[in-house]
């Protein structure tokens, strides 16, 4: 009968979707009692339970159909009386039960996006929405980020906005082990052209968003050293332009210091050969504190970009897969390069 047919369906439903939330909030437990990469990886397998991450959704789909359907009969009825109502009613109710049934992946891909986060602080030991740990206790991110924009003539692109909402901090080590303390942030500016019209109202005739990513380095040894390979200058007090006798050097890179002396003393063959091996693979703008003992890089390839070999997530199988092949390779070459860079 329809009416056991429909029963049978909504308990199938229920049961199946059931599995679901158990595992989303076992995978929130797992992410909360985890200290390392590998006891996430652990706890995904063996799962012992059915190890589905995908809602059953295929009764509200069939209602949606049964309404659509139920709508387009309505035009052959005639637009007055009980037929009429009675298909406006079921057209309606069909809709409302099929919102109130389906089960969005909102949930799943929440708790995905957080165990790919704790993944992440766990197997880089990077620590998201934090200052480095080297830095004065109590000294606020705000504070932190409007003195390191502050500190580099690379943050004041944007006419409109200049922000790193995102970031973390980190250690990166050099070929001999040093830790250096990092700051690892995502900046956006946005960059607005106006115009006055007849009535000399202010209207916005182009407007650009930029995302770039970078690093703040602390506790480095240079200072007051600019390098570029974008062609373009960067900016006061780094106005002094140095010319290598390396041809290749002086067409790959541009070289900016605060004094000419200062970067004769700088600019050893060793130091310009590493400057050159840095720059091969990306493209940006690297900057040594005319005084403070802290340098920053900024470029386009974006540090918290996840590449995984798993394409769809569906099961805990699959999860697990993504979650132990997955790489942000433009953070690991970045840090690779740096630690070449920085001994």
């Amino acid at each position: 009968m329809p009416i056991t047919s429909v029963q049978r369906a909504f308990h199938i439903r229920r049961r199946k979707n059931a599995h679901v939330f158990r595992n989303i909030a076992r995978l929130w437990d797992i992410g909360e009692k985890a200290e390392t990469y590998q006891q996430i990886l652990d706890q995904l397998h063996p799962w012992g339970d059915i190890p589905t991450l995908r809602f059953d959704n295929g009764l509200p789909k069939f209602l949606m159909l049964m309404g659509v359907i139920s709508f387009l009969l309505m035009f052959a009825l005639p637009h007055f009386g009980f037929p009429f109502a009675l298909g406006l009613f079921c057209t309606i109710g069909l809709f409302f039960l099929a919102f109130i049934l389906y089960e969005t992946d909102d949930v799943i891909e929440e708790v995905i996006r957080y165990l790919e986060e704790k993944s992440i602080e766990t197997r880089y030991h990077l620590k998201f929405g934090r200052i480095p740990e080297h830095l004065p206790l109590g000294m606020s991110s705000t504070l932190l980020i409007n003195q390191l924009k502050n500190s580099f003539p690379l943050f004041n692109k944007g006419s409109t906005s200049n922000q790193i909402p995102w970031y973390a901090s980190a250690n990166i080590s050099d070929d001999e082990n040093h830790q250096y303390p990092a700051f690892i942030f995502q900046y956006i500016y946005i960059e607005e052209t106006h115009i006055r019209d007849a009535d000399g109202d202010k209207v916005t005739i182009r407007r650009t968003e930029k995302n770039q990513w970078g690093v703040f380095i602390f506790e480095t040894e240079l200072r007051g050293l600019a390098v570029s390979n974008l062609r373009r200058d960067i900016g006061f007090p780094y106005e002094v332009r140095w010319n290598s006798s390396d041809i290749q050097i002086n067409q790959h890179l541009q070289i900016y210091g605060i004094d000419q002396l200062q970067l004769v003393k700088t600019l050893t063959p060793a130091l310009l050969l590493r400057l050159s091996d840095f720059f091969k693979s990306r493209k940006g703008e690297l900057i040594f504190h005319s005084h403070q003992n802290m340098m920053c890089f900024l470029g386009d390839a974006n540090l918290f970009e996840v590449s995984s070999k798993t394409r769809e997530i569906q099961d805990i199988s699959s999860l697990r897969g993504h979650l132990r092949t997955f790489r942000l390779k433009h953070y690991e070459q970045l840090c690779s390069d740096l630690s070449t860079f920085l001994k």
